[in-house]
């Protein structure tokens, strides 16, 4: 009896610490609101409306505090340090589908509503989203 109560009392410290190895870091230099690529901010207004349906032509990457997002995945920091004034190096936690993957993410803030975001050989720019009220999310 004494063995099944030490398992039961181990498997809830690794139950504990794995919920806290899942905790997202928060991105606090991006600051508040929502930013979206070029034309993104209208299709996040579009759906926000309702004049669009949220699908996967239609909701666009999105970065906030807790991370990007798109219709077939998200990231999440799992790590964030400065590298340079207005640069910071990010490692994320990814999932598209059933796939997950760590990937390291460069964001450099151009100014205060434009976001640089980079990895490998691929960089966007994204633009904080005026006017939402914040209820777009799938």
């Amino acid at each position: 009896m004494l063995r099944i109560l030490l398992l039961a009392a181990c498997l809830c410290v690794v139950s504990v610490a794995g919920e806290c190895a899942e905790s997202n870091v928060d991105g606090a230099f991006i600051g508040d609101g929502t930013y979206s690529p070029t034309t993104g901010c209208k299709k996040l207004k579009d759906i926000e409306s309702g004049k669009a349906a949220p699908n996967i032509s239609t909701y666009p990457l999105k970065l906030t505090r807790q991370g990007t997002r798109s219709w077939e995945g998200s990231c999440s920091f799992e790590s964030i340090r400065e590298t340079a004034p207005n640069t910071f190096e990010a490692k994320m936690q990814c999932s598209e589908g059933a796939e997950e993957y760590e990937e390291t993410v460069t964001f450099t803030r151009l100014d205060a509503n434009r976001i640089k975001v980079a990895s490998g050989d691929e960089a966007l720019v994204y633009e904080r989203c005026k006017g939402l009220k914040g209820t777009v999310d799938r």
